[in-house]
């Protein structure tokens, strides 16, 4: 796979993501977008693969959307294609986020996109759209994955949120020292390696398709995924690891 705006590396079961604009502060283009949307479906695929850390090369993670072609010229019409958000792409594997400095725009989105977020005591979360007259995508989204107030205080106001402010309301899961980030992040990934793929991508798979459903729905989605876990080679490997008293061995 040729790649240039981001990196893209496999260590073992785990996968690097590293977005590689430094130049533009990681700003998002169409390249981006798409080669983002390339490696989150490898990743998808690979079977030998179990969790992701995703972060961005140089001063910021990300200064979100690339605006320098400055103001639009043709007639705006909205997709709904985003392949780079992984809930679109039935990502289920988990993915570790790991933030520093900035974390504006689209490039907040893709973050909270992820499923554990740590994050540096210098990181600021921002919304600047409706300083450029744009009402930003994820705003739909973002009541979902954040208190109303919250969200409101990004979108409505143009806020900046400190990594403090987000780690009290629950945005991020950790503040950690800047010398920290990858050590942190990989030894959560490497704990997720530890556990269950089956197990732990199923869970996954409840959460995000469970998202916006009532109970009944609720029900039949985990009794789908309660049944195909529960009869797997993991689940059986995991019983027999408990008894004998050892690390098991997940196929």
């Amino acid at each position: 796979m040729k790649l240039s705006t981001i990196e893209y590396e496999k260590k073992g079961h785990i996968a690097y993501v590293t977005l590689n604009r430094p130049d533009k502060l990681n700003a998002m283009n169409a390249q981006l977008h798409d080669e983002l949307s390339r490696a989150w479906a490898d990743f998808r695929d690979d079977a030998n693969l179990r969790v992701a850390i995703l972060s961005g090369k140089g001063r910021c993670f990300s200064a979100g959307a690339d605006l320098s072609g400055g103001a639009p010229t043709e007639t705006y019409r909205y997709t709904g294609e985003f392949p780079d958000i992984t809930q679109t792409q039935k990502v289920y594997k988990p993915i570790i986020a790991a933030l520093h400095s900035h974390v504006v725009g689209y490039g907040m989105w893709i973050a909270l996109d992820a499923d554990y977020r740590i994050a540096t005591e210098d990181v600021s979360f921002w919304l600047p759209e409706p300083q450029w007259g744009i009402a930003t995508i994820p705003a739909a989204w973002f009541p979902k994955i954040m208190p109303w107030a919250i969200a409101s205080e990004l979108l409505l106001f143009a806020e900046r949120v400190s990594a403090q402010r987000a780690y009290d309301v629950g945005m991020i899961n950790k503040i950690v020292p800047a010398d920290d980030l990858m050590a942190e992040a990989e030894k959560l990934a490497n704990r997720i390696c530890e556990l269950s793929p089956v197990a732990v991508q199923g869970m996954k798979e409840s959460m995000v398709q469970a998202n916006a459903l009532d109970y009944k729905a609720l029900d039949q989605i985990t009794n789908w995924v309660q049944t195909r876990v529960m009869n797997s080679e993991d689940r059986r490997e995991g019983g027999r690891a408990f008894v004998e008293k050892r690390q098991a061995e997940w196929q």
